[in-house]
């Protein structure tokens, strides 16, 4: 059974922003899949260890629902993924804040890898 590429791509920091491309690499690294997830300039804060997840103007009743439902933090996701071995790819960035192993690619590497990808997904 061949595996899986998966590149994910965070476009914004907005806390609605930031849950889906973290839950889907880690879904998809547990599920066997080679998970590549890329920050762009708007998402790249989501890796900054200071990081607060603000929601976007009329969606502030998502933090509250976050934390009723006990989901995992923004900080917990990262901690999962970057332990099952997703890459964290920064575009066209030389230097970022933060604690977390990071590469920096341009963003023709980013294209070709989501070319080359069985799904690519941005968000």
């Amino acid at each position: 059974m061949n595996t899986k590429k998966v590149v994910i791509m965070a476009l914004h920091s907005d806390l609605e922003s930031a849950y889906p491309p973290l839950n889907i690499s880690v879904g998809a690294v547990s599920s066997g899949a080679t998970v590549v997830l890329a920050f762009a300039r708007d998402g790249v804060d989501i890796l900054n260890s200071n990081y607060i997840p603000i929601p976007s103007k009329g969606r502030g009743y998502l933090a509250n629902a976050l934390s009723d439902f006990g989901a995992p933090s923004i900080q917990e996701l990262l901690s999962i993924a970057s332990e099952m071995g997703v890459r964290f790819i920064i575009v066209d960035q030389d230097a970022v804040d933060t604690d977390w192993n990071v590469e920096s690619k341009p963003i023709k590497w980013i294209l070709n890898e989501a070319a080359s990808a069985d799904l690519f997904l941005h968000f």
